[in-house]
């Protein structure tokens, strides 16, 4: 069922992603971005300091995550696939071949960037023209493209606005809204994911930067004390401070194209 192939491509190109960078941090991660941009805007407990960071760190990587998983709805409902060579999504259509290079948002490719998808669908397309196959070419941005357009440099390729894009692969004419709210919907499989290991990073944030009250200590937080690291040795666990410092200091969306 589509609505399942979904949410199962949700569980693997976000909430698993997401989960695994959180095993990868530690209160001491949290410390070397800049305390002042969180004490300026009012963080004074440490949980408050914790989830600031980490939702700030997080909403780098899950824009990233997101347009992976977008890509593969794209290539779900539409029974498409990615041919490689740089084009994200091939539709064969009435004896027409699609080719599409897709973004997340207009602003998301420099121009090297979309220079590159723009050779990569020329390419892909010189392949197909030789073994005589009509091709369209396209440039869809999954969300914030307001109009179609025909790319300056290059007329024969076509950029998608963001809605038509998305009609295109489902013939669902609102499916870029249900998706979203799909979204919100799954929320909970990443809250779920990261409810172990956030509560991990608190715990350790409270005893290394934390008063008895749960308050920041302001001062650790300038000169955080050493790291402690674990090795493992024969059936010893040894300590080993690895800084100079002191110590002290997760939908309807099964409708799809007949």
């Amino acid at each position: 069922m589509v609505s399942e192939k979904i949410v199962v491509a949700f569980e693997r190109f976000v909430g698993e992603p997401l989960e695994q960078n959180l095993k990868r941090v530690d209160a001491h991660t949290l410390a070397k971005r800049n305390p002042m941009i969180y004490t300026a805007r009012g963080a004074t407990t440490v949980d408050q300091w914790v989830d600031r960071v980490l939702e700030d760190r997080e909403t780098s990587a899950i824009e990233s995550h997101l347009g992976t998983w977008q890509e593969e709805v794209a290539r779900i409902v539409s029974d498409g696939f990615k041919p490689g060579s740089g084009v994200d999504l091939q539709l064969d259509r009435g004896g027409v071949v699609e080719l599409y290079a897709i973004q997340s948002a207009p602003n998301t490719k420099s121009a090297g960037g979309r220079r590159s998808d723009v050779d990569a669908l020329r390419r892909a397309a010189g392949a197909l023209r030789a073994s005589k196959r009509p091709v369209e070419l396209y440039i869809a941005v999954l969300s914030g493209q307001r109009v179609t357009r025909a790319l300056g440099s290059d007329p024969n390729i076509i950029i998608l606005a963001s809605d038509e894009f998305w009609e295109r692969v489902s013939a669902i004419p609102d499916f870029r809204a249900r998706l979203i709210r799909t979204t919100a919907i799954l929320s909970d499989v990443i809250a779920a994911r990261a409810a172990s290991e956030v509560a991990r990073i608190r715990e350790e944030a409270r005893e290394i930067f934390g008063d008895l009250q749960g308050n920041l200590d302001l001062a650790k937080l300038a000169d955080p004390p050493a790291k402690i690291r674990r090795h493992r040795g024969k059936g010893t666990v040894r300590t080993a401070a690895t800084s100079p410092r002191s110590a002290e200091s997760l939908g309807s969306l099964a409708r799809k194209r007949p």
